[in-house]
């Protein structure tokens, strides 16, 4: 009897192994919250074909833009969760616009699967400022006189003027622009007086990056040092790029999925292209960019609360 059912046992765990080893064996969507030829969808194209080489299937990408990424990632978190839809997702739409928008999906509602590219955060100035050191910068600031140019409020360069004011304990006036490069505008022509963003504005715009918001030097620009450095808080920032699984995806297709990331966003061919198209590969696999992002969803919603960001 006893061998009866061992032996019926080992045939269901035969016969169910196939249906793991062949995944993927079809095409997989990828949604790409964004229009096509953004900062998003270039970066979802980037690890695009390494990822098809290493599962052997197609990703088709699916580009679905609006409402900040929240039209793309509300349709994706309401698929199948059967590994053959997945997301790219930048962090804004994932961690910062749940906490604006009445949405219907959270923090719940996706598997991180990895990070593929992060880009560093930097306090900028204008190339004329008078301000040429973070201390003059934060001096100003403590007397009142310091503006900072950046998105719609909720928004990365947004979220940095805020920690930067409540970590020094200063007073910044934000002055909302529309996008990244009217707010490098607008420092460049010293309108405004800073700027807390993609460090790669600064080398696009000329503008000067005095910190970055890290415990490590930017590789783009290793001359600018971090805040650590110079003494100031540990403030932490940056805007990055991953792969996401709907919840409630199979272990054994996340495992998979997380392994293939692996390989291809640690490839020499793939970081090469990354660089080429003046980004920053930056790979953190599963369980740390799981943590990570768990981590700042829940410091984007204290945040907000203590500034009173509400919902819309």
């Amino acid at each position: 009897m006893i061998k009866r059912i061992f032996g019926a046992a080992l045939a269901a765990t035969v016969i169910a192994l196939p249906a793991v080893a062949e995944y993927p064996d079809k095409d997989i969507k990828l949604i790409v919250p964004y229009g096509a030829g953004g900062g998003t969808d270039t970066a979802a194209r980037l690890i695009q074909p390494h990822l098809e080489k290493v599962l052997g299937s197609n990703l088709i990408v699916v580009n679905m833009p609006g409402a900040g990424g929240t039209i793309g990632a509300t349709n994706f978190a309401q698929t199948k969760a059967d590994g053959y839809t997945l997301a790219f997702l930048p962090a804004g739409t994932a961690v910062v616009q749940p906490h604006l928008r009445k949405l219907q999906y959270n923090e719940s509602s996706f598997e991180p699967v990895c990070r593929t590219i992060q880009e560093p955060v930097a306090i900028m100035v204008g190339p004329e400022s008078e301000y040429t050191t973070l201390d003059k910068l934060m001096a100003a600031a403590k007397a009142g006189k310091v503006s900072a140019a950046g998105s719609a409020p909720g928004s990365f360069p947004h979220i940095g003027a805020v920690l930067v004011q409540k970590n020094y304990d200063v007073k910044i006036k934000y002055v909302p622009h529309e996008g990244g490069a009217k707010s490098a505008r607008s420092v460049l022509g010293g309108k405004v007086d800073m700027l807390v963003d993609n460090i790669g504005l600064a080398a696009k715009f000329g503008i000067k990056a005095l910190a970055v918001l890290s415990d490590k030097r930017a590789k783009s620009m290793p001359d600018v040092p971090t805040i650590d450095e110079l003494g100031g808080p540990p403030i932490r920032l940056s805007i990055w790029w991953g792969l996401f699984a709907p919840a409630g995806t199979s272990a054994a297709v996340l495992d998979k999925l997380a392994s293939a990331c692996a390989e291809a966003g640690t490839s020499s061919a793939y970081i090469s292209s990354v660089k080429a198209a003046n980004k920053t590969p930056n790979f953190l696999g599963a369980g740390k960019f799981k943590a990570l992002f768990l981590e700042q969803y829940k410091a984007n919603a204290t945040l907000f609360q203590e500034i009173g960001l509400k919902k819309k």
